[in-house]
């Protein structure tokens, strides 16, 4: 048997309804995750190094970090944090025309990755290069033949993204 209700709560007015902070602070988090993820890039974010004038480009494919060097008209250098790190070739080596290969440069890419072997990572035949757009292009021919007998497939070149927003 059910009671009837009483004739005061039939009629008391209920005050104006405020949202729920937890269930509200909860969506927006949700919100703000799914957000974040759909912003974020792919492939590797990599600032061009100093003193480097990157060439513009309409290349769609993003380059990955790894084992990455510096073309400039001075050397090629290591490149740390995209900072010019150890000098690896020097100018002589990069203007001499009877040199096919880089020697100090096929010696620091078999040092570079007998490293990477002793520590026990998995072996990336990938290299990123930053090049001056100044370079002369035998000196690209020069890194690109020293890197491929060194033993990296794929060479990646790190150039400027045309944009129609950018000036």
């Amino acid at each position: 048997m059910a009671f009837p209700p009483s004739k005061g709560k039939k009629h008391r007015r209920r005050p104006n309804a405020m949202p729920q902070l937890t269930s509200m602070m909860d969506m927006m988090t949700i919100m703000l995750l799914f957000l974040l993820k759909a912003f974020s890039t792919s492939g590797a974010f990599i600032k061009p190094a100093q003193g480097v004038d990157l060439p513009n480009s309409t290349v769609m494919n993003e380059p990955q970090k790894v084992l990455s060097l510096i073309v400039t008209r001075d050397g090629v250098y290591e490149d740390l944090a995209s900072i010019k790190g150890k000098k690896v070739e020097d100018l002589a080596s990069l203007q001499n025309d009877d040199l096919i290969d880089l020697p100090q440069l096929l010696a620091f890419l078999h040092q570079a990755q007998e490293r990477s072997r002793q520590l026990g990572r998995e072996e990336k035949r990938t290299l990123t290069v930053q090049g001056d757009k100044t370079i002369p292009y035998r000196w690209v021919l020069k890194v690109i033949n020293t890197c491929s007998n060194a033993g990296f497939d794929k060479i990646d070149f790190v150039v400027l993204k045309d944009s129609k927003y950018r000036g």
